[in-house]
């Protein structure tokens, strides 16, 4: 695929669709392109990674805990935790069908897109959301054993006890939750009727009480 092509492309990508031109250039000219037969294996859970991928064509079955819990297709994105965290693979990723790919690096996500704040949000949500997506997944293959439990509960809890084992205020742990649901500081200042300068006085004690240091960190322990 020819780097004008990338550059399409990549310009409808949700965390890349706001970046200034000459940024969304160099990225288009420096992502790597893969190419994946049918059941071709991109990484295994638990495999170390320093690579995201942007979807061209075909798709990826998203596989945990021997469940396919998504297939991701055309415009579509995963393995951005790798880089965010730098923490192992949290799933295992097989094409489904003759599948070509962007790969972003961890040296060019880091030296081209880690410092715009529309980037790394868009990120956020689209963990948030799939964290979501996640459980419900899990939740509908316990009701074979007429286990009903909705995914927000799970989250609720899971939110519940570590905040407690934080020592987080009321309005520490709302600010906690609305960056869990994607939600920017102004938008959360919004909601919570704060100022920014407040909302970000809150997280930074959040940060601190949780021992992360930045929003995927943050999501990533509320959803884990």
């Amino acid at each position: 695929m020819s780097e004008l092509t990338n550059l399409d492309f990549l310009s409808k990508i949700d965390f890349l669709k706001n970046l200034p031109e000459d940024v969304l250039e160099s990225v288009a000219s420096e992502c790597l392109f893969k190419s994946l037969e049918d059941g071709e294996v991109l990484f295994e859970d638990g495999e170390d990674g320093n690579s995201m991928f942007v979807i061209l064509s075909g798709g990826l079955t998203v596989i945990k805990r021997q469940t396919e819990i998504a297939l991701r297709g055309m415009g579509e994105y995963l393995g951005e935790m790798a880089l965010i965290e730098s923490k192992p693979r949290s799933a295992k990723v097989v094409s489904s069908g003759v599948t070509q790919l962007l790969e972003i690096t961890h040296d060019l996500f880091h030296s081209k897109l880690s410092s715009y704040p529309d980037t790394l949000m868009a990120i956020m949500k689209t963990l948030s959301s799939r964290a979501r997506e996640n459980l419900k997944m899990f939740d509908k293959a316990e009701t074979e054993n007429d286990i009903l439990v909705s995914g927000d509960d799970k989250i609720e809890k899971q939110m519940h006890f570590l905040m407690q084992e934080a020592g987080l205020t009321q309005r520490e742990a709302d600010v906690a939750r609305l960056i869990c649901e994607g939600l920017s500081d102004k938008e959360i200042a919004k909601k919570l009727s704060l100022s920014p300068h407040t909302v970000k006085d809150h997280l930074k004690k959040v940060y601190s009480k949780f021992r992360v240091h930045a929003r995927a960190q943050l999501v990533s322990l509320m959803y884990k």
